[in-house]
């Protein structure tokens, strides 16, 4: 396959997922259907876009040998060990307990109600419903698509921090329709602050660079990449909520600070770009 032509169907792809998202995405809203078991469907439907798209385009277009690879990528810890995975549920928990104690004790805010974490501990087998709710509300619908299929051509093409950059861009305005679906975090942004909101689009770019490290550093696992999306929410979120908009914000800016910081790691550390390098 010419470099011409994986452009080609690159773009492809990121126009059928921003168009599918987006059609079903926001067809309860035009329609009046939001909360409905339909519109609830059609909203679902549109959010596992990147994922159908790339498989489709993985079993229509990859050699055998490609299909090998990928899957082994999506699904083995052999790329990836106990440790990056350590690593990636203390660096949330880290971001999670310093934002918490700074918006409690130094802002004075509410703290999160944590119902999550409370039913784990009254019954710990709680913990494999909330990891499969986890992993399906983000990481099983997108991530064979954002990290599985997109990364690597972004990745040739751009660059590590463009080719970042980028997809952290198009993954952030691919959840336009959420700001417009009631019972979405993004929704109660935009109620709270429109500022927040527009805030939203630099947090996700930022957390981009948090899995495109990961993705690096295990050798490009694409289970590495959907663990670090699954804990950014698992941590970053659902095991908190219920919490207010200010515990919320001071959350995001937290770690949008964190991720920063790893981001200029990335940028300007010699040793990872010379990581980079030997994969692409």
């Amino acid at each position: 396959m010419t470099k011409s032509n994986d452009g080609k169907q690159l773009v492809l792809f990121f126009m059928i997922t921003l168009a599918w998202t987006w059609s079903f995405g926001f067809a309860p809203v035009f329609m009046g259907i939001e909360g409905t078991p339909l519109g609830t469907f059609l909203f679902y439907f549109g959010g596992g876009a990147p994922s159908v798209t790339a498989l489709f385009v993985v079993f229509l277009t990859y050699s055998k040998e490609q299909r090998k690879d990928y899957f082994m990528r999506c699904f083995s810890f052999r790329y990836m060990g106990i440790k990056w995975l350590v690593l990636i549920v203390l660096f949330f928990t880290l971001i999670s307990i310093a934002a918490i104690w700074s918006g409690v004790y130094l802002l004075g805010y509410e703290m999160p109600g944590m119902h999550g974490i409370h039913a784990i501990i009254q019954n710990p087998l709680n913990l494999f419903l909330v990891l499969f709710f986890s992993v399906i509300s983000g990481p099983l619908n997108e991530e064979f698509g954002w990290r599985g299929y997109a990364l690597d051509r972004l990745f040739v093409r751009f660059g590590f921090t463009r080719a970042t950059l980028l997809l952290g861009f198009i993954w952030g305005v691919w959840h336009l329709a959420w700001f417009f679906t009631p019972g979405q975090a993004q929704y109660d942004l935009l109620q709270n602050s429109l500022f927040d909101a527009v805030m939203y689009l630099p947090s996700v770019m930022l957390l981009n660079f948090a899995v495109s490290y990961i993705y690096i550093k295990t050798k490009r696992s694409i289970l590495a990449g959907a663990l670090v999306h699954m804990f950014a929410n698992l941590l970053g979120s659902q095991l908190l909520s219920p919490y207010s908009a200010e515990i919320s914000m001071t959350i995001r800016y937290t770690k949008m600070l964190f991720c920063g910081f790893l981001a200029l790691y990335c940028i300007f550390s010699k040793k990872f770009q010379e990581e980079y390098h030997k994969l692409f």
